[in-house]
């Protein structure tokens, strides 16, 4: 019985404007990916690709494991940072893993608002597909999907709120160290 899981997230927050610009530490992906990700679960496997380990998570009381995914993050000549998933593993569920597949892509760009000011936007877009293990059959459908979803859904808003949270505050923080 297989299963598909997915969630999207947007982010939208004001940036200042200051020298250099946001464009320009947008290019730092090493800071960048230092805010949304916490540095102790982080290791660097090229100049562009991060293993990033995510807190343990439970699913449904059953399943106790932790994300494991190794992600490209680049920032384009536009100035676009994106986010593609390209391998990953789930400690604790090895077991299951025959036949389970996660993608996770995200942009995030500087942009302006209505009035010129710049800003920052975001989207992300993470889904799992998996054959559900047999204790998982029994479950209604639509308790399992809906957890399914609010788990992924969980995983996004985390990165969101680190983004939300830092990512500003650590821009304004390198701009005093290059100016």
């Amino acid at each position: 019985m297989q299963s598909r899981f997915a969630a999207v997230e947007l982010v939208r927050l004001e940036a200042p404007e200051l020298s250099p610009s946001i464009d320009t530490y947008l290019q730092q992906i090493d800071r960048v990916v230092g805010v949304i990700a916490n540095p102790d679960l982080t290791e660097k496997l090229a100049p562009d690709q991060f293993r990033l380990k995510m807190q343990p998570i439970g699913f449904l009381d059953l399943y106790q494991f932790q994300p494991i995914v190794t992600l490209r993050i680049w920032c384009d000549r536009h100035n676009v940072v994106h986010l593609k998933s390209l391998d990953y593993e789930f400690r604790g569920l090895e077991a299951f893993m025959d036949g389970v597949e996660l993608t996770l892509v995200g942009t995030l760009a500087s942009t302006q608002d209505d009035g010129g000011k710049p800003q920052l936007s975001g989207k992300a877009d993470l889904s799992v597909t998996l054959p559900l293990p047999p204790p998982l059959w029994l479950t209604p459908k639509p308790l399992l999907q809906a957890t399914g979803d609010r788990l992924l859904s969980e995983v996004l808003q985390r990165i969101k709120q680190q983004i939300l949270k830092q990512l500003i505050q650590d821009y304004i923080d390198w701009t005093k160290t290059v100016t």
